[in-house]
């Protein structure tokens, strides 16, 4: 027994010997340790920063704003123009409508602005105009905390170039192929005999062909980096459900209706069920915040009826969201985070924005209660975008429905202006539906406050494709003398002036007579040239 284990230790003291002399003679084995262990942690921190690249960084509501600078060169303005304006949209998060800022070239062709934001990071669109000409629009990425350096170029067939330093750091090319890729999106329409289809083959058709085959026309073929290919497809899918496969019935119907025959057709409700597919779309990622059309989209699922989404009324917000859940947890996938919190900013947004109804006392007290721990920049802009809306709606107090005159189509116009005799009347065609007359109206509220106490009167004619209660609606906050007309006397009044679209705007002086046509929204200042002079 003595003899085996001194033998062991023998061997143990041997073995430990040969390791020894190894390692002394070949440091490698140690070395190799440390080589390993460093290239896993630089793999780790490679692969971190790799994916941090390859996305757009997470957008946070924030209140603030973004600086952007530039120059504008080699551009040839039409003899006798000498103003140069950069105009900038951006859609916002919270607010929930789209914002406009203009600003002009300085003597040495450069421009400074201060872009308001709701969010730390966006994308921002921009036009290069002159008073009569525009000239090229584009899209940059703008950030609370870096500025943005915008220089802008035109080539000798006045092709708008640009190059772009800072703000969320997205390179020219990208930049300049999201609009290319947009604008393919947009123009390749799909469409198939939808009324033969049920629900579920629909919304598989629409994901699996439709919306495969319109995201591969517009992005396959453009040089694009990671994140801004996830940015577009994020932003096409949401534009899809939101305009296509939210509307089942209305898009079977139309199909059926497109074949001219004389069978009675009309597709089913979809229920609860049908709009499972949300759960494919991880309606939590942040990155979705970016997507041009998630307001549309969260607003849409608000009002879907088969989701039982009740009003918030004055209803506090963590009830509403225990009620909320309930009904739609099992569809989305999920019962927190991002998506629950930005339904409850649409659910507010909707009712000031598009209900155009004021925060009730009690839903000020709710909003500030529940945001003052979380996020209170919500809940400051949230307010803010309530009082504005009380003064537009103080502002618009001379609103006036006309019930249309018992006249014939050919002299109903003749009619109309008659009632206004002494006055100069700017008559403005417009429709619920159409962004542009909406932008127009929101640009003529500056310049109907300072015409207030004038001898000028704003007349707004629209028709039966606005929905008439969204028309009775939105006429709440533009005032001024209103008529609804029909169909046959519409087509008529754009025939009979040479219109083919709108917003179009006729402006007819003291005595009744016809002084200005247009379409196209032309500008405030450009408004003013052709007013001011019929005042006088």
């Amino acid at each position: 027994m003595v003899s085996v284990s001194r033998h062991k230790k023998k061997d143990t003291a041997t073995s430990n010997k040969i390791k020894k002399n190894q390692f002394m003679k070949s440091p490698n084995l140690f070395t190799q340790r440390i080589i390993l262990a460093f290239l896993c942690t630089t793999f780790f921190f490679c692969a971190y920063g790799q994916k941090l690249n390859n996305q757009l960084p997470i957008p946070m509501i924030r209140a603030g704003i973004a600086n952007v600078s530039g120059s504008i060169s080699n551009m040839k303005l039409p003899e006798g123009e000498k103003k140069v304006l950069i105009a900038f949209s951006i859609y916002n998060l919270v607010s929930g409508e789209e914002s406009k800022y203009t600003t002009s070239l300085n003597e040495n062709n450069r421009f400074n602005f201060n872009i308001p934001l709701e969010c730390s990071t966006a994308f921002v669109g921009f036009r290069v105009e002159s008073e009569t000409i525009n000239y090229g629009y584009g899209i940059i990425g703008i950030d609370q905390d870096k500025r943005v350096q915008l220089d802008i170029s035109f080539d000798e067939q006045s092709n708008m170039k640009m190059e772009t330093k800072g703000g969320m750091n997205i390179s020219t090319e990208d930049l300049m192929n999201i609009s290319k890729a947009m604008y393919r999106f947009e123009t390749d329409v799909t469409w198939g005999n939808y009324y033969k289809m049920t629900p579920k083959e629909f919304s598989e058709y629409e994901l699996n062909v439709s919306l495969k085959k319109r995201i591969s026309f517009a992005v396959d073929s453009l040089p694009l980096s990671d994140k801004i290919k996830e940015y577009l497809v994020n932003s096409f899918n949401l534009r899809y459900l939101k305009g296509r496969l939210f509307y089942y019935k209305e898009t079977a119907e139309q199909s059926h209706s497109m074949k001219k025959d004389s069978i009675a057709y009309t597709a089913v409700e979809p229920d609860k069920s049908y709009y499972s597919f949300l759960r494919d779309f991880n309606l939590n990622n942040p990155q979705l915040l970016y997507a041009y059309s998630y307001g549309d989209f969260m607003r849409k699922i608000l009002t879907i009826e088969s989701l039982k989404i009740p009003p918030i009324n004055d209803t506090p917000i963590d009830k509403w969201l225990t009620e909320v859940k309930t009904s739609i947890k099992d569809i989305v996938g999920f019962e927190d985070g991002l998506f629950y919190d930005m339904l409850v900013v649409n659910a507010y947004t909707s009712q000031i924005n598009y209900k155009l109804e004021p925060l009730s006392k009690k839903q000020i007290g709710n909003i500030t209660y529940y945001y003052k721990n979380k996020n209170k920049d919500i809940s400051d802009i949230l307010l803010k975008n309530n009082d504005e809306i009380i003064q537009t709606l103080e502002r618009s107090s001379d609103l006036k429905i006309n019930a249309t005159p018992s006249i014939s189509k050919e002299k109903l116009m003749e009619t109309i202006i008659s009632k206004y005799k002494g006055k100069v009347v700017l008559v403005d065609f417009w429709a619920t539906w159409c962004g542009p007359c909406k932008s127009g109206i929101k640009d003529m509220r500056s310049l109907k406050v300072e015409l207030k106490n004038k001898e000028i009167v704003f007349v707004y004619i629209s028709n039966g494709s606005s929905p008439k209660d969204t028309w009775e609606s939105e006429i709440k906050a533009i005032g001024g003398e209103q008529y609804y007309l029909k169909s046959s006397e519409w087509g008529y009044i754009m025939d009979n002036y040479g219109f083919n679209s709108i917003p179009s705007y006729l402006i007819y002086d003291k005595n009744g007579e016809l002084k200005h046509k247009f379409t196209s929204f032309p500008g405030v200042d450009k408004m003013k040239e052709m007013i001011n002079p019929l005042l006088q």
